[in-house]
């Protein structure tokens, strides 16, 4: 599991208190010559991490003088143990990111501007613009995407044909959030909730502000949303909640990211919102019958993006950015790499390989580009890059959804109270 949108309690902090405590400007020096030694670091779930290891196997090949060591774990594990490493002078090469934090450790100095090897050790001729922008800061490039993902409803289709339901199945066809909630009630009564409880993340709120015309942030990184919004989205998974038709909140409240913990893994839920890089992991730990559908909209705009599930990032004090950066365009650009990554961090974002990789694609690689296929006319473009602050608001906007879930605060309380912390992690 890409484990990307589950920041718990003290992660942001560990990574606020050590990153803001870096000496910054202190570039690890030239390249050194001879046989070179690079550290790739990334969180995910054991498929990832075979495939990853399998397509750095290659570049070693291919690159007899660069050996490159890895390092994956779950999402706040990763996250930890990155921060205290940067911290203590120790940061590995090649970093993985996502929207949450990439702001983040930009902003605090811990990144390369890769502008300077663009077109020459990175290529990234083949990465649409729009893809390419999630890894643009102020006009220049600091990470490359690792992937394309958009948003998906994984559920298991023997679940729903019991209560008499069937997600749209064929591309162009829709559902309403009421015809949405009616199914989750139909589900509910064959004795599982419809779907895990989805107002915990703010990945979700996202799209549903995006179906509004609104935003998550506004283009000079200030809060997009307001207490009112919030308020009626929480209403909605509040009425669902009411009916059972979502998980309970014992279930909702160790929602992570991760498949251990997944509503849906558990047999907690009949369905689950997530993004479709994620596809393949409820595949493999769930069962082969997952299937993927889109989320549910009440007018023409569905509030799905493409966008990089992931980012790859050279760190500024890597005393081997040139191996790394070569290592970083290979997983993004080589073709043997595309065939052993397949969709493991969503489609290739090299537009050749995916036609590739989808050209001979087999079940869960098949299956990732069937629905991105099936959706391809109702996802937008990126939704752009989270300011410095996102992963504070991303962790509180949890933290305060279990209050309101528990019933320790009322949904209105709790809105104002998510937009107060959320305008001062942002300094607005």
């Amino acid at each position: 599991m890409n484990r990307r949108f589950g920041v718990r309690a003290g992660l942001v902090a560990v990574v606020a208190v050590t990153l803001a405590g870096l000496v910054t400007g202190c570039g690890g020096g030239g390249e050194a010559s001879g046989p070179t030694t690079i550290r790739f670091v990334w969180w995910g779930n054991e498929d990832r991490a075979k495939a990853t290891k399998s397509a750095v196997e290659a570049f070693m090949k291919d690159n007899p003088g660069i050996t490159v060591q890895t390092e994956y774990a779950a999402y706040d594990a990763y996250f930890q143990k990155l921060s205290t490493q940067v911290a203590g002078g120790a940061s590995p090469d090649l970093i993985q990111l996502d929207r949450a934090t990439l702001g983040e450790y930009q902003h605090r100095h811990v990144l390369e501007d890769l502008s300077p090897y663009v077109g020459k050790a990175i290529d990234v001729t083949g990465i649409a613009p729009a893809l390419l922008a999630g890894g643009k800061i102020e006009g220049k490039q600091y990470a490359v995407p690792g992937g394309q993902t958009t948003q998906m409803l994984a559920y298991d289709p023997e679940i729903f044909a019991r209560a008499g339901v069937e997600p749209p199945p064929a591309p162009g066809q829709t559902w309403t959030w009421a015809q949405f909630g009616e199914s989750l009630r139909k589900v509910a009564a064959t004795g599982v909730a419809g779907t895990t409880d989805f107002g915990w993340a703010i990945d979700w709120f996202e799209v549903w502000l995006h179906q509004h015309g609104k935003q998550l942030y506004a283009d000079d990184g200030k809060l997009g949303f307001t207490a009112t919004d919030l308020t009626q989205f929480w209403t909605l998974t509040g009425g669902l909640r009411a009916d059972k038709a979502v998980t309970a909140p014992e279930v909702t409240t160790k929602m992570d990211g991760s498949m251990p913990n997944s509503g849906l893994v558990t047999k907690r839920a009949g369905s689950e919102i997530n993004y479709d890089s994620s596809l393949s992991a409820y595949l493999s730990s769930y069962g082969p019958g997952i299937k993927a559908a889109p989320l549910p909209a009440d007018g023409p705009a569905s509030g799905m993006a493409a966008m990089p599930p992931v980012t790859f990032a050279v760190a500024q004090r890597s005393a081997h950015k040139e191996a790394a950066a070569k290592l970083l365009s290979y997983l993004v650009n080589n073709q043997q790499a595309g065939k052993l990554l397949g969709v493991a961090r969503g489609l290739p974002p090299n537009t050749a390989i995916r036609e590739q990789v989808c050209g001979a694609a087999q079940a869960a690689t098949k299956a990732v580009c069937d629905y991105e296929k099936s959706v391809a006319d109702r996802i937008g473009p990126a939704t752009g890059l989270w300011p410095t602050g996102a992963a504070a608001v991303k962790r509180d906007f949890q933290r305060v959804y279990d209050d309101v879930i528990f019933g320790r605060t009322s949904v209105a309380d709790g809105a104002a109270r998510v937009v107060q912390t959320a305008q001062q992690s942002l300094g607005s």
